[in-house]
């Protein structure tokens, strides 16, 4: 799912807190396929109890 820098109240942007120095947000209702090959540059983890938070809202948009 794409990230954004841009805070918007409602239930398809989730706070993922700060990266590489500022707030970022999930953007669940614009999931798409990606090339693994994206994945090479890791910026960071989220904990599992967000990653649930993130699932659910992204199983619930379908």
């Amino acid at each position: 799912m794409p990230l954004t820098s841009s805070e918007k109240k409602n239930p398809y942007h989730i706070s993922l807190g700060m990266v590489d120095g500022r707030k970022a947000f999930v953007i669940t209702s614009q999931i798409r396929l990606i090339d693994t090959k994206r994945l090479i540059n890791k910026i960071g983890v989220v904990d599992q109890k967000l990653f649930e938070t993130i699932r659910k809202a992204a199983k619930n948009f379908f």
